[in-house]
């Protein structure tokens, strides 16, 4: 009975390990960022592994767990450095999309928020609608979620001011044309608008969210161990 119940209860974990693991690679690759970049990955994996593709054929498994590893390590590589870079991020938006063309705002309108949503708790966003021209012709879009800021744990401020301090940050930098918005020719009612050109900008990165998470988690750590420590001390005295 004990061992049945062991069985089913692997089984369990193991599918339920599956569908986690499942869903977390969905939704990075399919949903949090372009697709082309898992595709870049695979590319760079399977050219710089080239000649260890006979390896499959001695032992699969090992070769396949390998391969894997590589491509989820070089993958969170490259989300990251595109994520803490609005730069670099620009320059893939251009080179994937070679053929699109730069243009001038008519207008461009912010509207800041704040988000406790599944995909960021806690942190400001911006979406922004803009007008441009193209070949004499006005066209209206909108980039939702242009910009964002997250915060660490230790912040005590209130949303409504974390907002209205965004939201100023926002309006400077479109004041100061801090900003790129690059049009497709061929369909020049399709635009892609890049609020930031900064080379850094750390704090609008879920990695930022992650460290400020893992420093949290350390400082608690410290503090239950320091506790431990100090208890008995106290007791002495």
């Amino acid at each position: 009975m004990t061992e049945k119940f062991k069985k089913i209860s692997d089984t369990f974990f193991t599918v339920l390990g599956g569908i986690l693991v499942g869903g977390g690679i969905i939704f990075l690759v399919f949903i949090e960022n372009p697709v082309r970049y898992f595709f870049y990955t695979v590319l760079l994996v399977a050219a710089t592994n080239f000649k260890n593709f006979r390896n499959f054929k001695i032992d699969f498994k090992k070769a396949a767990r390998g391969f894997l590893i590589t491509t989820a390590v070089i993958y969170l590589s490259l989300i990251t450095v595109l994520s803490v870079s609005p730069f670099l991020k620009i320059m893939e938006f251009k080179w994937s999309h070679s053929d699109w063309k730069p243009v001038n705002a008519q207008t461009i309108q912010p509207f800041t928020s704040w988000d406790t949503g599944y995909k960021r708790k806690g942190n400001s966003f911006v979406n922004i609608d803009y007008e441009y021209q193209f070949s004499g012709t006005t066209y209206k879009n909108s980039e939702s979620e242009a910009l964002y800021q997250y915060y660490p744990f230790w912040n005590r401020e209130t949303s409504q001011d974390l907002v209205k301090e965004f939201s100023k940050s926002v309006s400077e930098k479109i004041q100061k044309r801090d900003y790129l918005i690059l049009t497709n020719p061929d369909q020049p009612e399709k635009s892609k608008l890049f609020l930031s050109t900064d080379l850094l900008y750390f704090q609008g990165s879920l990695f930022y969210d992650a460290v400020t998470g893992f420093a949290a988690l350390i400082l608690i750590f410290l503090a239950i161990i320091g506790a431990v420590f100090m208890w008995p001390r106290k007791r002495r005295k």
